[in-house]
């Protein structure tokens, strides 16, 4: 399989794979089929449900592997990315490789098949059709392995999260209350070697969109949260010291999460002054102009202990467009200026959605809070009528009137937030 799939990719350029439009009835697209046989029903499914999704889909697995293979090679492609950077990540995966040569391409071609079932689940429906479809047993792994892909594949959206502020290292809340991690849980080299895919992964995932632009930065903060979760999962088998743990690094990182919605985490340090302070000092800024009752005379440090003490047990899940939208008015892939000003209702919409999770939370104090946005567009298609609604009595109703369900098995709870009602 190694052999086919360099020699497949090798022979590949990202500028035909980007822009393509015969990948999906080409050559190369029936060679991957050849190399992986047992996704040909699956990607016959996925392609009569939704051909557009499937057709992304395809194109980012091309890309993953191409970005795999120079990354291997220790090849430039990417202008933001130095020679040095590019060789540290190239050693992570040559150390993987080392170890097992099959694990990253098998991640890469299956973790992103749950997409036609449910695209804001798909982690957790990618890894189910693995599991119950065996389809890792061709390739003569030892379960602990097996186990291994399915859990990165189906935990993959968590590294990448927990850097844009969309999670929280207590996110592990979920790891933690499953069963089947107990397997890895018990052997430490496995715990890191959990930590240390997924960020690999995340490097390869992310490269894997044409328009993507990763900085040297990436590296440093990167190897920080590869600590930090290593950290908190090594107190395993004592699952309360992991999550007392889990809440100290993901109180640490608040300020930093919250302005992951004016994109912190792909232009700190790209320009002197856009340090970690500036971007701190835009959201304490935004809540001194406002006459909103609820934040009113509240400044940063009270805002935090009386509404954002609690906000570590929130996932919000593909929300990151609408916390954008929230602090700019619109989506924004730049990097901030030096007098851009920074709108309160990002502050407001986390203070109300704390303080609601809080509420409901009652006896389960310690549960995690996974956050689903409800009837809102893709951010290429939010315009200025929907951003216009999007008012201060807007975004308490949203939150205010959400529905719950509980879910037993996992332990967690899942809030929805309904948008539905300021579109109609």
């Amino acid at each position: 399989m190694k052999n086919s799939l360099y020699k497949l990719f090798n022979n590949l350029d990202l500028t035909w794979i980007d822009n393509s439009e015969e990948i999906f009835t080409s050559h190369e697209f029936n060679a991957l089929l050849s190399i992986f046989p047992n996704l040909e029903n699956i990607f016959q499914e996925a392609s009569d449900k939704d051909n557009e999704e499937f057709q992304r889909t395809i194109r980012h697995i091309f890309r993953l592997f191409k970005i795999f293979y120079l990354l291997q090679d220790g090849q430039t492609f990417h202008e933001t990315l130095s020679q040095e950077s590019l060789n540290t990540i190239r050693k992570k995966i040559l150390k993987q490789d080392s170890q097992n040569e099959l694990i990253i391409p098998i991640i890469l071609i299956y973790h992103d098949i749950g997409r036609f079932i449910d695209k804001k689940h798909h982690p957790y429906h990618s890894y189910h059709i693995i599991s119950t479809m065996n389809l890792l047993e061709p390739y003569k792994l030892s379960d602990v392995d097996q186990l291994l892909i399915c859990k990165v594949i189906q935990y993959h959206l968590l590294f990448a999260t927990i850097y844009t502020g969309e999670s929280t290292y207590y996110a592990v809340y979920s790891l933690l209350n499953d069963p089947e991690f107990t397997e890895l849980f018990s052997n430490e080299i496995y715990i890191d070697k959990f930590i240390d895919i997924l960020e690999i992964f995340t490097y390869i995932d992310i490269l894997g969109y044409s328009y993507a632009k990763i900085y040297d930065h990436y590296v440093k903060y990167y190897d920080e949260i590869n600590y930090k979760l290593k950290t908190i999962l090594r107190s395993w088998p004592d699952k309360e010291s992991a999550l007392t743990k889990a809440k100290e690094y993901s109180q640490e990182w608040l300020e930093w999460r919250i302005a992951g919605a004016l994109r912190i985490f792909q232009f700190v340090e790209t320009k002197p002054y856009l340090t970690k302070e500036f971007y701190f000092n835009k959201l304490k800024q935004s809540i001194k102009e406002t006459d909103n009752e609820f934040i009113n005379n509240l400044n940063w440090e009270l805002i935090k202990k009386k509404f954002l003490a609690h906000s570590y047990k929130i996932q919000v899940k593909y929300s990151l467009a609408l916390l954008m939208i929230l602090a700019f008015g619109s989506f924004q892939r730049m990097g901030l200026k030096i007098d851009t000003g920074i709108s309160y209702k990002l502050i407001l919409f986390w203070a109300l959605l704390s303080r609601e999770v809080e509420t409901r939370a009652k006896k389960k104090k310690n549960y995690l809070w996974n956050i689903f946005l409800v009837g809102m567009p893709h951010w290429t298609k939010i315009n200025n009528s929907l951003v216009n609604k999007l008012n201060d009595d807007a975004i308490e109703s949203i939150v205010k009137n959400s529905t719950q369900k509980f879910d037993k098995n996992r332990k967690e709870f899942n809030l929805y937030l309904d948008f539905e009602p300021i579109l109609s």
